[in-house]
């Protein structure tokens, strides 16, 4: 490793250890529903609202109406549940019962006289897994396995000014770590057809993207948010991939890039409305541009550590071709008493997968989200906690002939509970320059 290699790494390295154990299952495409419990039970709902320093994540501007210094730190707990079958080869496979644990910890830091805030936030971003064990495969080998990990976190240094009560804007810059890896039917050899494939070491991007907002208030009861955030690109590098070629060659692993993955330009409004003091009303519209992003993704071995074999194979590429995402957002707040919030939400999405390219690999077709909530203030801390529930989509793969496609005419089945937890502490409290 060349010491500019080991400089490159050094962000992605801190960023990387949110991610240990953590290839998530997120719920609108590849990201989370909501981040952090106070959005989560709101179903997400965040554009328009200010009320915790993990809302940089949201719309940057809100953190301008947060007066003091505001330390939060999250926790989510992702349950997904996923079902394989109904292929031409007999499978009918459950996934892998697992708990994801995806960490987010925040900073903000305001003041009373001035109208610039600044926060902080190393964020889970989100991500995709899925693993499906007991494979029957076309070329008759059993007890196959795939299996799919996508981790992304960001380290999301952001800026906010204020130049009345009733507006702000605010910019984050998103640096972030990600990684890929896949297994496809390891201990399959078929040549010279297909040589199964295991990623024991992930390919590996420092990423960057920015995001910009605006909120403004054109009533006391009525506030607006807009955000936009640039599509964020990396290099997938420095992965190792074991390819089995059965026969004398048997595995061999190569060093592995991985081109065309890249996570997407997204735009969103919100709005908040107050019609008492105690109620909250929000609903946030926000759009993913994935058919812009994920396309074809394809894999790039070089170097074999085996002289005899093959020093560059063409694989096939992983058709994606996701489309645009369109989510809306319904959430409500109430403050039963000074001591207590109660909140709740829908999140509906429309699944970014075409039929045609679904498979086990990736399948993030969740589309419906109901969430609860509550918060409980503690004087200057406050404890958040939420309950979300991606209720079951199903999708069938419409590739008729299964010598193009080995999914061809499967079913794929995901749903999903969600756990969130979240910590604020306020270390001097005064009244926001623009109110929640």
């Amino acid at each position: 490793m060349t010491d500019g290699r080991t400089g490159r790494r050094l962000l992605p390295g801190v960023l990387a250890g949110l991610l240990v154990g953590t290839p998530a299952l997120a719920t609108n495409g590849m990201y989370l529903a909501g981040y952090g419990a106070e959005a989560a039970g709101r179903g997400g709902a965040n554009i328009a609202i200010a009320d915790r320093a993990l809302g940089l994540q949201s719309n940057p501007a809100g953190i301008a109406q947060l007066q003091g210094n505001h330390l939060s730190v999250d926790l989510q707990f992702l349950m997904p549940d996923l079902h394989y079958g109904g292929d031409a080869f007999g499978n009918d496979i459950d996934g892998e019962d697992l708990i994801f644990a995806m960490p987010s910890i925040s900073y903000v830091r305001g003041g009373a006289e001035s109208g610039w805030t600044w926060g902080i936030g190393l964020v889970s971003q989100g991500g995709m897994g899925a693993t499906f064990e007991g494979y029957n495969t076309p070329f008759g080998t059993t007890n196959e396995k795939t299996y799919s990990q996508v981790r992304f976190a960001t380290l999301v240094p952001t800026v906010a000014y204020a130049p009345s009560e009733d507006f702000s804007i605010g910019l984050s810059v998103n640096l972030g770590y990600s990684d890929v890896a896949f297994d496809f039917w390891p201990n399959t050899a078929a040549s010279p057809f297909f040589a199964g494939m295991e990623m024991t070491d992930p390919a590996k991007a420092f990423n960057y993207s920015f995001r910009g907002g605006l909120m403004f208030r054109v009533h006391p009861m009525l506030q607006f948010g807009l955000v936009y955030q640039t599509e964020t690109k990396g290099e997938y590098k420095d992965g190792t991939l074991v390819l089995n070629f059965g026969g004398p060659l048997g595995k061999v692993a190569y060093d592995v890039d991985v081109d065309g993955f890249t996570w997407p330009e997204q735009v969103g409004f919100g709005m908040q409305l107050r019609p008492t003091e105690k109620l909250m009303l929000a609903f946030d519209i926000k759009n993913y541009f994935w058919s812009r992003s994920l396309g074809s993704i394809e894999v790039k071995p070089t170097n074999p550590n085996n002289a005899m074999a093959p020093p560059a194979p063409v694989l096939p590429p992983f058709v994606f071709d996701w489309k645009d995402q369109l989510v809306a957002i319904l959430g409500v707040e109430y403050r039963l008493n000074n001591a207590v919030t109660l909140r709740a939400g829908y999140n509906k999405g429309n699944s970014p997968v075409p039929d045609q390219t679904v498979t086990p690999l990736f399948p993030a077709i969740v589309e419906d989200h109901a969430t609860l909530g509550l918060g409980w203030n503690l004087q200057s801390w406050t404890i958040n906690a939420a309950l979300e529930r991606g209720f079951e989509a199903s999708q069938t793969n419409s590739v008729a002939n299964p010598m193009l496609d080995p999914f061809a005419g499967s079913t794929v089945s995901h749903s999903q509970w969600t756990v969130s937890l979240g910590f604020t502490k306020v270390f001097s409290s005064k009244k926001a320059k623009g109110g929640q």
